[in-house]
């Protein structure tokens, strides 16, 4: 049966975009290609979650945020334990998260929030979510 790889982003600064998810979410690099020869990219892992990391050209995306696509990748979430300490940390980082969205009639105790990485991909933090049985 297939599992679940990766996501793959390209980046206008992948060692930032590095340091952000390991800083925040605690992602780590766990393989990387190509290593010290120009095109180098990398892939950070969090439990069975790998994000592939690959640099663009910086010409031809400069001005360029990441983000909701009208076709395609729509958001990045991820599952924490509680939101507000990692709301406070984004923010001591600059980084603005929209407000929490409390949704008890789909989900006791479920609440998301959402905010833009430093490259402007759209990030969704899930508290208190579970599957159906």
């Amino acid at each position: 049966m297939p599992a679940f790889n990766h996501i793959a982003f390209n980046c206008a600064n992948p060692s930032a975009q590095e340091a952000f998810y390991t800083k925040h979410f605690g992602f780590k690099r766990s393989r990387t290609f190509h290593r010290g020869e120009p095109g180098e990219f990398f892939m950070l892992k969090l439990g069975s979650v790998r994000l592939e990391l690959f640099p663009t050209d910086p010409a031809k995306t400069a001005g360029i945020k990441g983000g909701e696509q009208p076709v395609g990748f729509k958001h990045l979430a991820l599952d924490v334990p509680q939101l507000e300490p990692y709301l406070e940390a984004l923010r001591a980082d600059g980084i603005q998260p929209d407000s929490i969205i409390e949704l008890p009639e789909l989900l006791p105790g479920f609440r998301i929030v959402f905010f833009r990485d430093p490259e402007g991909n759209i990030i969704e933090l899930m508290e208190g979510y579970r599957d159906e049985e």
